[in-house]
């Protein structure tokens, strides 16, 4: 699985990069992975599982999967 650390995201994986490849065995649900990857769910606003909109809490993703994921953006 592919997957992009949009925004600040980056911050929460060790070398700080936005896209990370992540080998999955089997299915798993995403907000499951974002707690191994040590990501906080609550951070997340958007999530773009290949190229379409989905809800973090229900989904689950799989080896050669894209996903995208941002936080939301303040502004002043």
């Amino acid at each position: 699985m592919r997957l992009h650390l949009g925004g600040h995201l980056n911050w929460y994986d060790p070398r700080k990069r936005a896209w990370l490849e992540v080998p999955l065995a089997a299915p798993v649900l995403l907000s499951a992975l974002l707690q191994q990857l040590h990501v906080p769910p609550g951070e997340v606003a958007i999530v773009v599982i290949n190229g379409r909109l989905a809800q973090l809490e229900a989904v689950m993703v799989e080896d050669g999967d894209r996903v995208e994921l941002y936080p939301a953006i303040g502004g002043g």
